[in-house]
């Protein structure tokens, strides 16, 4: 099996286990309990969240809340914004790119009275930044960019909307998702910031919600003291030293796997580009490879890869199949080229030769 779906999942790493292991068995008590194996617990955690902190460069206004997934995070820093904010305006500014974890959120708090606007898009496949200041009104309090477009893995200028949106009323929730241990992030420039570890090495079921601490959140869950305000439930702290394995590692090789997925992607293009019947969707980041095959739906090419044992995704993991992808629409307003759309995505794991069996398979695809 050649596996080229790493944007969807990353297997977890060894390394990241065994940390789950060793906290799980050697730290017993519940955080919360003042007990000696309450407090053992307790310092563990502490040490744990003090070393995140610092792995992602966290200023002393910001906090990370711990959460079972990015579709959480993002629940949770929408409709909490919305709930503890509405007083100030009941508009939400939105790109064309995001994730379905946004848009559900945002099409239930569009049924509570909100009213959700989009911004626009490039053809280049930038949020178009112009609309974004035209739409941003007294009255929006919240904007939804994803700072990796999921699908062809466009990477957003944060800084320069990070600076249109704080001359405003409006909190910034930016999906990290795709970007967090790839590249190198300033999150101190942002109110909101989601991303799951399962993306670069760590456990599905975990999820982490970077937050300004001023920023004020309504929570989704309620319940008994936690480590956070902002959800309750037993604080689970082998899963906090699987995130905390994660990134570490992540970020101790980030510029080296950066490389190494810049030479695989290039080698790639090279291989396919010359191909009259492939259009390359995607950009500069090299995670990500977004195709599309002439006359070939994209579910077509992913079901015809997969009978040859290459793992690739129409879209987005966890986006709506079968039908046209929205994104590719909204940055080439080609119908045709956003049914038959696909997408690879890269990793330092992959190899030359799966590359060269790839290329094989779509050469036959294409004839």
């Amino acid at each position: 099996m050649i596996y080229l779906d790493y944007a969807a999942n990353y297997p977890c790493k060894k390394e990241v286990l065994e940390a789950l292991n060793e906290v799980e068995l050697n730290y017993i008590g519940n955080y919360n309990s003042s007990h000696e194996a309450g407090v053992k617990s307790k310092e563990k955690f502490n040490e744990l969240d003090s070393s995140i902190t610092n792995i992602l460069n966290l200023d002393n206004e910001h906090e990370v809340i711990y959460v079972s997934s990015a579709t959480e995070a993002n629940n949770l820093a929408l409709k909490g914004i919305c709930s503890s904010y509405s007083g100030f305006g009941k508009k939400i500014l939105v790109s064309e790119l995001e994730h379905s974890s946004v848009n559900g959120a945002l099409g239930y708090l569009k049924d509570n009275g909100f009213i959700v606007d989009f911004i626009k898009t490039n053809n280049d496949g930038s949020i178009m930044l112009s609309s974004l200041q035209e739409k941003l009104t007294s009255d929006v309090i919240l904007v939804c960019v994803c700072l990796v477009d999921g699908e062809t893995g466009y990477i957003h200028d944060y800084h320069k909307i990070s600076e249109i949106v704080k001359n405003s009323n409006a909190h910034l929730l930016v999906d990290a998702t795709q970007g967090v241990g790839k590249f190198k992030i300033d999150f101190n420039e942002l109110d909101l910031v989601s991303f799951a570890p399962h993306k670069f090495g760590g456990l599905t079921g975990s999820g982490c919600l970077i937050k300004r601490k001023k920023t004020v959140l309504t929570p989704l869950i309620h319940g008994g003291e936690s480590s956070s305000i902002y959800r309750s439930g037993s604080v689970p702290i082998g899963i906090v030293a699987s995130i905390e394995k994660a990134l570490s590692l992540a970020y101790s090789k980030m510029n080296e796997n950066y490389q190494k997925v810049s030479i695989i992607n290039k080698y790639l293009i090279d291989k396919i580009k010359d191909n009259k019947k492939i259009k390359i969707n995607s950009f500069s980041n090299p995670y990500i490879v977004n195709l599309s095959i002439e006359n070939v739906l994209g579910r077509i090419a992913v079901d015809y890869l997969n009978t040859h044992h290459i793992c690739v995704s129409q879209k987005s993991a966890c986006s709506i199949k079968n039908t046209p992808s929205k994104i590719i629409m909204a940055i080439y307003k080609d119908k045709k080229r956003a049914s038959s759309s696909f997408r690879l995505s890269l990793s330092e794991l992959v190899t030359f030769e799966e590359i060269d069996y790839l290329v094989k398979v779509l050469k036959e695809l294409t004839k």
